[in-house]
């Protein structure tokens, strides 16, 4: 389009009165979106090599874990034609995806997941996934963000127009809470984050909590307040130990990279049927073998390569490891080697993840109540000063099931996050979760008062990755235990340090993939080529 055509006047039957274009809108005509988007593509480094093994079958791998992390190494280790073997040691596969039937006492069982979850715009390895399964039918659009906070108004951010600065600056002229002075006195955050580049990152920032580097840079408190403290809340980590080289990753990850960085998705139905279910059905069709309630002893070890799982007679010519991190540490303390070589080995593997931990213990309470909120009240509240509840959420606006019950009872599904537990909280049983939170809850939503709790159900975790100062640097990547003595053992999760910028839920698959390609490219197979987003900031 030229700039004439971009800034003519429009008029349509409806609106006979011309319409002239704002700049934004000129911008946004001139200006294609997938420009805009800044996306990096990772292209193979083997781009002449076969896209599958020359015999199918002829390479086997043993992924342990069967949550996102894995799934996506699986995925692309079964369509290069090797013979793939998931264990997932719960139930259910997923991880932190993972659904499960629960009964909440309402007299029908539910499809209860982990949590809410919800994909960014900069996930694309996950979207070019979702393209494959299938699936994209079963996720709508959810481009704004609603914060209820105690000293300040009701903030609701959307990232418009799809133009930067300009999506910045309609975020400041239509906040209740926040004006150009507050951003004036928070420009310290310019070189770190418009300017921000991921090479060399946590050289420069790691060892810095994210506390300090507010402090440091001068970021204006009512800045901090709206804006930090939020994006740091949905960690599940302590504020006071999360690193800043993570947290600036996070702001560049989910608001600044792109005009489209802060656009979101949610599912329709629950995880595992939106996600999970038909994953797992894709890699069985293609042959992989996924076994839940199927967890390993260790592994075994020898001639510098991981061979098997202990007590098993079946060999491997790859193990990618896609625990978390407490299973990790646990599948490595148990492995044992068979020479001296391999024993040395896994005492520097052991060595590597020694560092790396958990966040606190969190709680994820759903609870099925016998009338709704207020009509006016946002789907998803998220509450950064309501410790510990994290997020409010109603079930029954967003997911068909739970869509269904309400409309027959006139009920309401409500899910309580509660993030960094301590205290009586962390340690309260069950059944009185409920009543530990439930003035902090009335505190947003008081209609809740006169209204009666007929069912529940409540997870228990304390599995979620830590992203304290000092981890950054160290953390191991896909391949570094081959550095280690152990060949052909990769790792994958959203604790794995990766070569591109990515974050939690795309970190998961994305190493996933790189751990996949890691292998292929051994085995003289095509690595898969992957969108990310880009490097460096929005002013370089």
């Amino acid at each position: 389009m030229g700039v004439a055509a971009a800034c003519a006047p429009v008029t349509s039957p409806e609106n006979p009165t011309p319409h002239v274009p704002t700049g934004a809108e000129i911008l946004e005509a001139l200006w294609p979106a997938i420009d805009r988007r800044r996306l990096v593509r990772a292209e193979p480094s083997n781009p002449e090599a076969p896209n599958q093994l020359a015999v199918p079958g002829s390479k086997s791998a043993l992924v342990v874990g069967g949550g996102i992390a894995g799934l996506s190494a699986a995925l692309e280790l079964v369509e290069a034609g090797y013979s793939v073997t998931v264990r997932e040691a719960s139930p259910d596969f997923g991880g932190r995806l993972a659904t499960r039937e629960l009964d909440p006492g309402v007299g029908r069982t539910f499809k209860v997941e982990h949590g809410l979850h919800m994909w960014f715009d900069n996930y694309r390895v996950f979207l070019d996934i979702r393209n494959r399964l299938g699936i994209n039918g079963q996720f709508r659009d959810y481009n704004a963000v609603n914060f209820i906070f105690r000293d300040y108004l009701p903030e609701r951010l959307v990232s418009e127009p799809k133009v930067f600065p300009l999506n910045l600056a309609n975020i400041i002229e239509n906040s209740p809470n926040l004006d150009w002075p507050d951003i004036f006195t928070s420009l310290g955050i310019s070189p770190d984050v418009l300017s921000f580049r991921f090479e060399g990152l946590y050289d420069r920032n790691d060892d810095e909590t994210f506390v300090a580097w507010q402090d440091r840079v001068q970021v204006s408190k009512k800045f901090r307040d709206v804006v930090m403290q939020p994006a740091a809340h949905v960690t599940l980590n302590r504020q006071s130990d999360l690193s800043a080289a993570e947290m600036l990753l996070y702001q560049h990850m989910y608001f600044t990279s792109q005009p489209f960085a802060f656009d979101r998705q949610i599912t329709t139905v629950d995880h595992g049927t939106a996600v999970i279910d038909p994953w797992v059905a894709k890699l069985r069709s293609l042959g992989a073998v996924v076994m839940a309630s199927s967890p390993i002893a260790g592994l075994r070890c020898a001639g510098s390569r991981a061979v098997g799982v202990v007590g098993e007679s079946a060999t491997y010519d790859w193990v990618i490891l896609a625990a978390d991190v407490n299973g990790a540490k646990a599948i490595l303390d148990a492995s044992v080697g068979a020479d001296a070589a391999s024993v040395a080995a896994l005492t520097k593997a052991r060595a590597r993840l020694a560092p790396m931990g958990t966040a606190p213990p969190y709680r994820i309470l759903r609870v099925w109540f016998d009338r709704q909120l207020n009509a006016d009240r946002p789907d998803v509240m998220e509450t950064p000063q309501h410790d510990p509840v994290a997020l409010i959420c109603q079930f029954h606006q967003l997911e068909e099931e739970s869509k269904a019950w309400a409309a027959d009872t006139g009920g309401a599904i409500i899910e309580f996050h509660l993030y960094a537990l301590d205290g009586p909280l962390a340690s309260a049983p069950d059944s009185e979760v409920w009543s530990h939170i439930r003035p902090t809850v009335l505190e947003v939503v008081p209609e809740l008062t006169t209204a009666n709790v007929v069912g529940s159900t409540l997870g228990n975790y304390d599995n979620f990755s830590s992203f304290a100062t000092g981890m950054g640097k160290v953390r191991p990547f896909c391949d570094s235990f081959e550095a280690d003595g152990i060949a052909n053992l990769r790792l994958c999760g959203d604790w794995i340090r990766s070569p591109a910028p990515s974050a939690l839920m795309e970190r998961s698959v994305m190493t996933g993939r790189q751990a996949a390609n890691s292998c292929r490219v051994v085995d003289g197979v095509r690595e898969v080529a992957y969108d990310h987003v880009t490097p460096v900031g929005p002013l370089l």
